[in-house]
């Protein structure tokens, strides 16, 4: 709301009809990314790869339409490349137990070097489809027919989230893995399936975005991954897992947008745009880890008025009790 306020003192351009519906265009894919990305952090996980599942499903779209595909045969191979990222993360991940960084990391690198080879180090492009533009450049009822798009996959989300028993058990995970499994949650299942939703997600990102250049470049993609995960955490996302919020997440994206876009029309160099999103990450985190502290000792100071001794201050003290009897077990399940 301030970053709205200034930029449009700062520039008289900046609220008007048609920037707006240009800042929420050109937003979308970020917006989809950070949903996707809210699951794998809630649940305790990191994914470095949508970046480039967005890139590469954006190649394997064009391609296809550049051969005289069918459009729903390109919008499947589009999306079914980033559903092939989110299965070799999600296995690696959970069944073989790597750690989730440098297998996204490695996925990442993957995914570059494959666009670069089926691209072929040159530009796709050529498209002539009106249909396959329409997703992005379409218009519903006034509104942008990708941003339409979008807010339908985001309610979709938040409903998963929120009101389904997939959505509460990847709290629970993230909340307290042990407990959960106690709970009759399959960790490695969710688990897996939260690195697939990612990667399905990543991969329809891929076909708005081809649908929105109508070209493909190498280097498509880079840095996606930075900035879905920057749009979660500054929406209050927890990098420790356990909290957050698709709608949430979609603030932060468009807060994102909004610092770019206006930091473009004031004239400021897009060099800095990095910066802005590096230094909001740190005071996003260290107002979220403050604000855990400060939760943290109200809790120790009601637990020393009830005569309770509070042993530590850190984190891991409310961290849900494992359960330690078969019918704890089944009473705990039954809330999950």
């Amino acid at each position: 709301m301030l970053a709205t306020v200034f930029f449009t003192m700062a520039s008289p351009f900046f609220l008007t009809q048609e920037n707006i519906a240009n800042l929420l265009t050109q937003s979308v894919f970020i917006i989809i990314l950070a949903a996707g990305m809210t699951f794998v952090l809630i649940v305790g996980g990191f994914d470095l790869s949508v970046g480039a599942a967005t890139g590469l499903s954006a190649a394997t779209t064009m391609l296809v339409l550049m051969n005289d595909g069918p459009l729903p045969l390109a919008v499947l191979a589009g999306v079914g490349t980033g559903m092939i990222f989110g299965i070799i993360n999600g296995f690696v991940i959970a069944v073989m137990e790597i750690n989730a960084f440098i297998v996204t990391l490695a996925t990442l690198s993957i995914g570059a070097g494959a666009l670069q080879v089926l691209t072929n180090s040159t530009q796709l492009t050529g498209v002539a489809s009106p249909a396959f533009a329409w997703l992005t450049k379409g218009s519903i009822l006034g509104i942008p027919s990708g941003v339409v798009i979008t807010l339908i996959i985001v309610a979709v989300l938040e409903w998963m989230l929120l009101f389904t028993t997939f959505g509460r058990r990847v709290f629970a995970v993230g909340t307290n893995p042990r407990a959960a499994f106690l709970a009759g949650v399959s960790v490695r299942s969710l688990t897996f399936s939260v690195y697939l939703l990612s990667g399905t997600i990543a991969g329809l990102a891929g076909v708005l975005l081809a649908s929105h250049l109508n070209s493909v470049q190498p280097g498509l993609g880079q840095g996606y991954e930075l900035s879905a995960i920057a749009a979660a955490v500054l929406g209050g996302v927890s990098l420790a897992g356990g909290r957050g919020s698709v709608w949430r997440a979609v603030i932060g994206a468009l807060f994102l947008a909004t610092m770019a876009q206006g930091l473009q029309l004031i004239g400021v160099d897009p060099l800095w745009f990095s910066i802005v999103t590096g230094a909001s990450i740190v005071i996003a985190v260290a107002f979220d880890r403050a604000v855990q502290k400060w939760v943290i000792k109200q809790l120790a100071a009601a637990t020393r008025k009830r005569g309770v001794p509070a042993e530590t201050d850190d984190l891991s003290s409310v961290s849900p009790a494992v359960p330690s009897t078969s019918g704890t077990r089944s009473s705990v399940r039954n809330t999950i």
